[in-house]
């Protein structure tokens, strides 16, 4: 028997929000429908760009998003 708990941690171990006492609204859904549409994938890079203080538009960048695009 596994001891990993999809609800506290992703497939490859990472601990989730739920893992940290952080509750959100809302449940989480059976399926991801983005994946149920023929073409599309979905994926996540981190973007990490540019030095010093914030300009608004222009930087610098840290931030992990989740993209959706065509597969």
């Amino acid at each position: 028997m596994s001891n990993h708990d999809p609800h506290r941690r992703t497939p490859s171990g990472k601990p989730r929000l739920r893992a940290f006492g952080i509750a959100l609204d809302g449940t989480p859904g059976t399926s991801v429908m983005a994946l149920k549409r023929p073409g599309v994938s979905v994926g996540y890079t981190t973007l990490i760009s540019g030095e010093g203080p914030l300009r608004v538009g222009n930087g610098p960048v840290r931030t992990g998003p989740l993209p959706t695009r065509e597969g």
